[in-house]
């Protein structure tokens, strides 16, 4: 069975297109449904419908949700209003920013035998995103891989006009006997130098 949608080839028994997840049988959209969903998408501009097994929000237009494929049936009773669509969105962006945060605020544990590569990727991913680095390294061993990563990095950063600052804290407070019992809280954070070109 070809779909009429996406012209897919589909199992002479399937009721959804493997496809485009247009549903075939005797539900198929007619021609009067297609133009009746395009109108309702004129009448309420920027409304958008909330599909009822996932809440990810899809076009007026949609057959189906496009996150998780559920085929829409009612779409009257799904619509949700401009207005609700706009602090949804505002709210699901603050919710990934928050997630985001969570994510760069925690420290990325340096071991002596890391991929150096890997550990600057990883902070830079971190500075470029705006946030704050936080490196935990404990022992000699580390604290010179972390360190020399950084330099690494804050040479390249002043090579794009940036400069890479650095804050180092003591992860505790106790006498230190041996450097392999030291341990390091090293912040980086980028700044923009004067007169620095990206």
């Amino acid at each position: 069975m070809k779909c009429p949608y996406c012209q897919a080839d589909n199992p002479e028994d399937a009721q959804y297109c493997y496809l485009c997840y247009a549903r075939f049988g005797p539900r198929e959209r007619s021609m009067e449904d297609e133009e009746r969903r395009r109108r309702l998408g004129e009448e309420n501009r920027g409304a958008q419908i909330r599909c009822p097994n996932c809440g990810e929000l899809s076009p007026p237009e949609s057959s189906f949700c496009l996150r998780c494929a559920f085929v829409f049936e009612d779409v009257e009773s799904l619509l949700v209003p401009e207005e609700q669509v706009r602090e949804y969105m505002r709210s699901r962006a603050a919710r990934e920013r928050s997630e985001e945060e969570d994510l760069h605020s925690r420290p990325i544990p340096v071991e002596g035998d890391v991929d150096g590569a890997e550990l600057m990727r990883r902070v830079e991913d971190v500075l470029n995103g705006g946030y704050r680095a936080r490196l935990q390294a404990r022992g000699r061993q580390a604290i010179t891989h972390a360190l020399k990563v950084l330099a690494l990095l804050g040479e390249e950063m002043e090579r794009r006009g940036k400069e890479l600052v650095l804050r180092v804290r003591l992860l505790d407070e106790q006498v230190v006997k041996h450097l392999d019992d030291l341990g390091l809280s090293i912040e980086a954070q980028l700044v923009e130098r004067p007169g620095g070109t990206e």
